[in-house]
């Protein structure tokens, strides 16, 4: 309502400052009552300002007003441009200068090949953005990943307890950061749960901000259900420090295969953002 009576209106509710902390207040509330900001709320929400098409973006890289009825930065927003499979160079070539990587024309045309590729898959990078990002990056000649992840083994025990079976699940990772290799166990309430905690442990002393990541979404999809068993599994997760979102894909016919790769992606990008919490 604040929007709509002092920009259409022309009613002096707040002052400026205040009205540019809009999207930011909208994300507190949200997080202070544990929820998950909506994404399609009026001038504050996610995809308030997000486009889609390769036309639609191009009017909007040339004058935002054929598309956007205020300035996103107003509300303390800003604009989305969403990648789908009608994507080509010049969603690339906008969220490439959105997210500030300097990418060449045959890098573009490449991520354009990749994205298409993938897509036939079951990758979706609509819901997830991030993925996307760290997607861009990989083209880029100077991108060194913060970690590599180089095993991970799950193992489930049933354990009886006077008749009563209950099961421990233990997942462990071994990843290399820098010149060192890290080894950690970690037990959770289910594999992907195990997996998690055992990859902070093994990176919470080189990268302390990962202590404030919380999964804060777990969503998995049947792609192709008519193979059955057999068909690809999507898993988007999403991620928050507690003032920003962010969200990632995996696709596999192996269900733990697909959460690793979000999960592991997911925390990737946290680490890169600019503004986490250290």
């Amino acid at each position: 309502m604040i929007p709509n009576l002092q920009l259409k209106k022309g009613y002096q509710c707040i002052s400026p400052s205040q009205l540019s902390m809009l999207a930011e207040s909208h994300n507190f509330v949200s997080e202070t009552f544990n929820l998950a900001p909506n994404d399609y709320a009026p001038y504050v929400g996610r995809s308030a300002f997000a486009h889609k098409g390769g036309v639609h973006i191009s009017a909007v890289e040339r004058n935002p007003q054929t598309y956007e009825h205020i300035p996103p930065s107003l509300v303390g927003n800003s604009r989305q441009i969403v990648v789908s499979n009608v994507s080509g160079t010049s969603t690339v070539r906008a969220r490439a200068r959105h997210y500030g990587i300097n990418l060449t024309e045959e890098q573009i045309l490449a991520i354009v090949q990749e994205l298409k590729e993938l897509e036939g898959k079951g990758y979706q990078f609509e819901a997830a953005e991030a993925s996307f990002e760290l997607l861009m990056l990989t083209k880029h000649n100077s991108y060194q990943p913060k970690f590599h992840l180089k095993d991970h083994r799950v193992s489930y025990d049933a354990l009886p307890t006077e008749n009563i079976w209950h099961t421990r699940i233990q997942s462990t990772v071994k990843v290399s950061v820098g010149n060192q290799e890290v080894l950690e166990v970690a037990e959770g309430i289910g594999p992907v749960s195990a997996f998690d905690k055992a990859l902070r442990r093994a990176l919470v002393q080189t990268f302390p901000e990962i202590k404030n990541f919380q999964l804060t979404d777990y969503k998995v999809r049947l792609l192709n259900s008519e193979v059955g068993t057999a068909a690809n599994i999507r898993v988007l997760v999403e991620f928050s420090d507690g003032g920003q979102w962010w969200s990632t894909i995996g696709v596999s016919k192996n269900l733990l295969e697909a959460s690793y790769e979000a999960v592991t992606a997911g925390i990737e990008y946290g680490l890169r953002l600019p503004d986490s919490v250290k």
